[in-house]
């Protein structure tokens, strides 16, 4: 390991970061040191800064492109990748205001730092490479930011450069000395630890012996090191240990790709891959720290397991992981190119009734069943609808806290996963625990006979309006309004809340119909904006075709129907309200389910640790 600064690292190498790396990930608390460290050495008159690590692998191979005029060898980024990238978005940011105010000789440095032609001195990985370029050599790029690693370089980007104009606008009259300044900051003080690898499978050693500043490692790549540092520690044979680091690296690659096309967290889906492979009980999940047991992948201590298990299991585990990735990202973001029709249809109603963390494991295995032809259709569709209800009546409808049942869906997660039980049983078993959260009895008895403030549930309420606006919709086709666009400003109250002294209203409404029937689901409907009704009457609220916005002329089918009663009365509200309890009993009523019932629910419910099951 030596010391060297930018200058000298850049110089006759082409650095790319292998895919099976995780993005970008720094974000503005990295920035802003970033920019702290490198203004001190200007300020300050500070010689040099140690900024961190760079560590390179080269092939014994060593291959080479050209770039320019030259062949030079290309390197992959082991650690450092935020670094480099970071000084790259800021170096391309300086020079472009150096060649603004007339100092045009600095574009001859542009090659030895950034890019020549189409090609950039460092290659970012994955769907950033194309939109960095574009960054660096445009200021803008003719991609749209679409994944959360294109995102943050463009945000880098512009807090950069937002810092840089910040600082130019305080030092007016010596921007060109501040400039070069910056530059010769960028690349000559700060000095950086250089550590060039031989050998691909020394990487996880490497990062098992150093830590770097930064922002921290993530338990995917803390766990990826470790893989590479067991097999580098306790496999002997040259082309076993290749093969099991390409396995490693390969499967990384996959992992990475499939959680940023749905922006979604490394750590829930590692916690999905410990619980079907490791352990079902939550309370055993420790996060990272879990793997490296004896009882896991032991490093040293074979007594619980011998080293050929444990190679047995690192290649189980790396290969159903890229597996749960593959899954974990088409349930976590539904589109209709991972899922037919049916299924994006009850996985879009999953997702928007929240709490979609506590069944992902169950989830997961159930659909890798269903890949691989082992359930048929109508069971999945089964299931899945068996899950919304759930959702429905134990989070939205009970309030029930985010985590419950955790154990028995990760219990239920392990029975598919390893065949244990069928998934119609299973089914069925979650129809029992929602009749012990949610008694059916008393769920029909309670919506029929008891009032209560529905817009004090507002994610119960515009669930249920939402769903029904599908329902009068006959499912043909998508409603007027957005799941994310509901606000309480899409929540109409029919019957205004506060309507004028001298209004219809008071007339035809009793105080105890209103103080009943006020924030009743029956006087409530979806809308684009109450504000457009406020306190009229029901003449003007429900106009008619072609006045202009009203119920009547309303694009959401649930306004044209109240538009049908000739006047909103407490009676026509009643009617209302039986259309809407027949309505949701109908949806989320699970009765003809109930030959199963749950014994042992509540036995399991008191193991239940209290955690954020999001990690």
């Amino acid at each position: 390991m030596e010391k060297k600064t930018l200058s000298n690292i850049l110089e006759g190498k082409i650095f790319q970061i292998p895919d099976y790396q995780r993005g970008y990930a720094w974000e503005e608390k990295q920035w802003e040191e970033f920019v702290q460290d490198i203004d001190a050495l200007i300020d300050d008159k500070i010689i040099s800064h140690y900024t961190g690590t760079i560590v390179i692998y080269q092939a014994n191979t060593k291959p080479t492109e050209n770039y320019g005029t030259k062949r030079l060898e290309v390197v992959d980024i082991v650690d450092g990748q935020q670094r480099l990238t970071t000084c790259s978005l800021y170096l391309s940011i300086i020079f472009k205001e150096l060649i603004k105010i007339g100092l045009s000789d600095f574009t001859a440095e542009i090659p030895i730092y950034l890019y020549s032609g189409g090609k950039s001195k460092l290659r970012l990985n994955n769907d950033t490479s194309d939109f960095y370029l574009d960054l660096i050599a445009k200021g803008v790029s003719n991609i749209e930011a679409n994944s959360v690693h294109q995102t943050r370089i463009s945000n880098a980007y512009s807090y950069l450069r937002n810092h840089i104009i910040e600082q130019l606008k305080i030092r007016k009259d010596k921007e060109e000395e501040y400039l070069k300044d910056l530059f010769d900051a960028v690349i000559r003080k700060l000095n950086f630890s250089f550590y060039p690898i031989e050998v691909e499978s020394e990487i996880g050693m490497t990062f098992e012996l150093m830590n770097s500043r930064g922002k921290d490692l993530s338990s995917m790549e803390l766990l990826k090191n470790y893989l590479m540092y067991w097999v580098y520690r306790n496999i002997n044979d040259d082309s076993e240990k290749e093969s099991f680091t390409k396995t490693i690296n390969k499967t990384w690659k996959e992992v990475y790709v499939n959680i940023s096309k749905c922006n979604g967290s490394e750590s829930q889906c590692l916690r999905i891959a410990w619980t079907l492979f490791v352990s079902h009980t939550p309370k055993n999940w420790s996060g990272y720290n879990g793997f490296k047991s004896d009882e896991v992948i032991p490093l040293r201590n074979f007594n619980k397991k011998n080293k050929d298990q444990v190679k047995e299991f690192i290649l189980k585990f790396v290969d159903g992981l890229a597996l749960i990735s593959k899954h974990y990202s088409a349930l976590i973001k539904p589109t209709n190119k991972a899922s037919d029709e049916k299924e994006l249809y009850l996985l879009t109603k999953i997702k928007n009734a929240g709490n979609v963390a506590n069944y992902l494991p169950l989830l997961v295995a159930v659909r890798i069943k269903k890949e691989n032809g082992e359930l048929e259709d109508d069971e999945y569709s089964d299931f899945l609808k068996s899950i919304e209800i759930f959702s429905y009546r134990v989070f939205l409808w009970e309030g029930k806290r985010s985590n419950a049942g955790i154990s028995t869906f990760y219990r239920w997660a392990d029975d598919i996963f390893s065949s244990k039980h069928s998934l119609r049983s299973v089914t069925e078993w979650i129809y029992g625990t929602i009749n012990w959260y949610s008694d059916e009895s008393i769920f029909r008895k309670s919506l029929k006979e008891d009032f209560f403030d529905w817009y004090k549930w507002r994610r119960l309420l515009k669930y249920t309006l939402y769903e029904y606006e599908f329902f009068l919709l006959k499912d043909k086709n998508k409603p007027k309004l957005d799941w994310e666009d509901l606000t309480d400003a899409t929540l109409e109250h029919i019957l205004p809340q506060t309507p004028d002294v001298n209004s219809k209203w008071l007339k035809k409404w009793p105080a105890e119909d209103i103080s009943k029937y006020l924030n009743d689901i029956s006087n409530l409907v979806l809308t684009k904006d109450n504000s457009r009704y406020r306190n009229f009457e029901f003449e003007r609220k429900k106009g008619s075709s072609g006045t202009g916005y009203s119920y009547s002329n309303s694009d959401i089918r649930q306004e044209r129907k109240i538009a049908e009663f000739e006047d909103w009365t407490p009676e026509n509200c009643k009617i209302r309200r039986n259309q809407l309890i027949d309505w949701i009993i109908q949806n989320w009523g699970i009765e003809k389910h109930l030959q199963v019932l749950m014994e042992d629910i509540a036995e399991e419910e008191e193991e239940v640790v209290f955690e954020d099951i999001n990690t």
